[in-house]
């Protein structure tokens, strides 16, 4: 039989992460069991008991990470954008695997099926990425901007012309991606990523709390697929569903999160980035007609439905 590509799940974190990351980790290990991928994880402040944790309990590769690439006109920028500059570039960190699936340490993974959407893409040579664009997405009913966020992202990185011109598609999300080790999207994006970053600025406020410098790297991804023309296999957005642009509903008989529009699809892969997403006590309506108010995290659905076993198995001895 033809040996199947050799594939590894790559994340990041550090000590304030650690409670995300585990619940990530615990998510592929519920979903996947005795075929999880190998765990190849960027190591940007773990403490020596949090990564020998990592290794002992999850079999993990940790990795230390540095600065890929520098940022200009900060002398101190924030220790999670190592991260950023580390994506670009995770064949050379974990090297030796043909197809690189990576997942931020602020998703988790309900439904472990759609992991193979992403490798049949990446097997391709497409890069396989979920656009932002979804029924259930507030930000494609409302009034569309005449230059909007993503414009301006792909203007602050590459200038006027291109922010006008591929600003307008819709935005990959880089949170959830596979990309086989030897496709040109990895030199395009570093490429990109590089050349956003040593465009001339003016003053501080140019970096200090501008969220085009703080999207430039997915930027510089998109950029390679839509200017460049790398090829990309796009998935539907239950395989990386962004919580902060669309509220989902809650399953109560199966204790899963679902889309909020039929079929009511199980999310795949559920993403908490942004600013009070993980902290956020969210009310859910339910498809049995009733509400529920919970975190997202992985942790805090699982103690949801073991409230819910333990109140059937209550009422059945009654």
């Amino acid at each position: 039989m033809a040996r199947g590509p050799s594939i590894t799940i790559v994340t990041a974190g550090d000590a304030g992460y650690i409670g995300l990351l585990t619940d990530l980790l615990a998510s592929l290990r519920q979903g996947l069991g005795d075929k999880l991928y190998p765990l190849s994880i960027l190591d940007i402040g773990f403490t020596e008991a949090q990564r020998e944790n990592l290794r002992r309990d999850y079999g993990a590769t940790v990795a230390p990470l540095g600065w890929d690439l520098e940022y200009p006109a900060r002398s101190h920028p924030p220790n999670a954008f190592k991260v950023l500059a580390g994506r670009p570039h995770l064949p050379r960190h974990f090297p030796g695997y043909d197809i690189y699936l990576w997942i931020d340490a602020d998703c988790w993974v309900q439904d472990a099926s759609v992991l193979a959407h992403f490798i049949r893409g990446a097997e391709r040579g497409n890069l396989a990425i979920v656009p932002e664009i979804d029924r259930g997405y507030w930000t494609i009913h409302k009034r569309p901007k005449f230059w909007g966020q993503n414009q301006k992202a792909f203007a602050w990185a590459f200038g006027w012309r291109e922010g006008y011109r591929y600003g307008r598609n819709a935005i990959l999300n880089a949170g959830v991606f596979a990309l086989r080790g030897d496709a040109p999207h990895w030199r395009l994006w570093s490429e990109n990523y590089a050349a956003a970053l040593k465009r001339p600025r003016f003053g501080a406020g140019a970096y200090e709390g501008n969220i085009s410098f703080f999207l430039s790297d997915q930027t510089s991804l998109n950029r390679a697929v839509f200017a460049q023309g790398a090829p990309a296999t796009l998935l539907p957005a239950y395989c990386n569903w962004f919580c902060g642009k669309g509220t989902p509903m809650f399953d109560a008989e199966r204790n899963l999160v679902i889309e909020p529009h039929e079929p009511h699809r199980p999310l795949g892969v559920i993403h908490l980035a942004g600013e009070g997403m993980k902290e956020r006590r969210w009310t859910l309506k339910t498809l049995q007609g009733g509400t529920v108010e919970t975190r997202l995290t992985y942790s805090a659905v699982q103690a949801l439905a073991e409230r819910a076993k333990s109140r059937g198995k209550s009422a059945a001895r009654q």
